[in-house]
């Protein structure tokens, strides 16, 4: 099996320690390594160090030799233009197939948690014998509470056991539903959260591809011809649409299955989860730095190591703080901060993102 980690979103959720040119999956945000060295340190005792490729934008090549210096130059995988999830795995998924054709690959972003690590790894040794029966394989993940900002997916039929594991087919995918859906999705044990995290055979993600998207395999095909020309690799990807894998592919499929996991596993949407995933004192406030909270609670502060914070006569915050910017909002709105990203965009402050 190998792996691609998808290292190339920006993290507008995070701004303003995220910005453009050292985006969430670069930092630290949860413990002493960046949520991309977490990402390849739960995959090496399944897989070789040569078996790891990460898939990121051109310009932010460098942070990944940085964070990751084992890697070979080949096994980092520079998009020609961004095009979101479809062209990100349809690269990696051609890379792989350049030397086998028929190997398994795991798709993941760069910058989930999971924190039930040796569940991981054993729930992948599952998918991969699963993906070897030709589905294309997602770990399902049973919601805590009625998220609409998350995608579901409905079980169907159940396909049978794979290393202990049950799985199922999938039969129809939800997109960030209403309130009430969301709620009622809550309560029916049929459905899962989508958790972004792919297996197959590259072969079948490929003739998925075909299927169902094939400008990006037309794309695809003629990168292949010249696998080393940067000129004909941006040509191909200029006028793809920006496609999710979920969108392009998945939900078209006739062959998705879903093995139902138990991972600790969060996308780490925004500062408002950040509260949830590290320690927090007896007023939960959690912080990265020193902090003294007189009469405050529930906040979550982010600022350089250094730096004392205090709090007074506060609830439910999120403060973070860099060299050049300050926010603070009220937790329950932490992912209108990016509306704050496009009210920069929109007024040319670009020095700020």
């Amino acid at each position: 099996m190998k792996a691609v980690v998808m290292a190339g979103g920006q993290g507008t959720h995070f701004w303003p320690a995220s910005r453009r040119n050292r985006p969430k999956q670069f930092l630290n945000i949860l413990g002493q390594r960046t949520m991309l060295q977490e990402t390849m340190t739960r995959l090496e005792p399944l897989l070789k160090p040569a078996d790891l490729y990460v898939v990121c934008r051109e310009d932010y090549v460098d942070d990944v030799k940085t964070q990751a210096p084992g890697l070979s130059d080949a096994q980092i995988i520079a998009e020609p233009l961004p095009r979101n999830t479809a062209a990100c795995i349809g690269l990696g998924a051609l890379r792989i197939s350049l030397s086998d054709p028929e190997e398994v690959m795991v798709a993941l972003p760069a910058d989930h948690r999971i924190s039930n690590v040796s569940e991981f790894q054993r729930a992948l040794e599952a998918a991969e014998n699963l993906a070897r029966d030709g589905w294309l394989v997602t770990f399902g993940i049973r919601p805590t509470y009625p998220a609409t900002g998350y995608g579901y997916l409905e079980r169907g039929p159940r396909l049978g056991e794979f290393n202990g594991r049950e799985a199922f087919e999938v039969v129809r995918f939800v997109e960030k539903p209403k309130a009430e859906m969301a709620s009622e999705m809550l309560t029916d044990d049929r459905y899962d959260w989508n958790s972004g995290i792919f297996i197959w055979k590259t072969s079948r993600i490929l003739k998925e591809i075909e299927a169902s998207m094939p400008a990006l395999y037309e794309a695809l095909t003629r990168i292949k011809q010249q696998p080393d020309n940067v000129r004909v690799a941006r040509a191909a990807f200029r006028d793809l649409e920006h496609v999710s894998i979920d969108h392009g592919v998945m939900e078209k499929s006739q062959r998705v299955a879903c093995l139902p996991v138990d991972l600790g596993w969060s996308d780490v949407g925004s500062w408002r989860v950040v509260a949830d995933l590290l320690p927090a004192d007896e007023a939960g406030n959690v912080a990265n730095s020193f902090l003294v909270p007189l009469d405050s609670r529930g906040c979550v502060v982010h600022t350089s190591p250094e730096k004392l914070v205090a709090l007074i006569g506060v609830e439910d915050l999120v403060v973070v703080e860099t060299a050049d910017a300050v926010l603070v909002c009220p937790k329950d709105r932490a992912e209108e901060v990016q509306q704050v990203v496009a009210e920069l965009q929109v007024r040319g402050l670009e020095e700020f993102l």
